[in-house]
């Protein structure tokens, strides 16, 4: 981030993030990679496991993020989920 984006919101967080300072802190990565990102599709994720990819890559298992896990303020639904992803992506509302 340039010095004239430090007052703006930063592009890859899609306004996740600003309902406390916990979660905006965490999304920043300042310190470490973070495990609540918002991927390309505009969804947010958290990670919640590990696997082994080919080559014996690690691979990251994600899943969306429906409330703030510190303030517990909503972030997104389901159906906002499946409508930026096309589909479940382990969004079940128990259907």
């Amino acid at each position: 981030m340039t010095g004239d984006d430090a007052n703006q919101e930063t592009p890859d967080t899609n306004g996740f993030g600003t309902c406390c300072e916990d979660l905006e802190e965490v999304m920043s990565g300042a310190e470490f990679e973070p495990l609540i990102t918002v991927g390309s599709d505009g969804i947010l994720f958290m990670s919640v496991g590990q696997i082994e990819l080919e080559d014996d890559e690690p691979g990251l298992v994600d899943h969306p993020v429906f409330y703030c896990p510190f303030c517990g303020q909503e972030l997104q639904t389901v159906d906002e989920v499946r409508a930026k992803s096309g589909e479940n992506n382990g969004a079940d509302n128990g259907a």
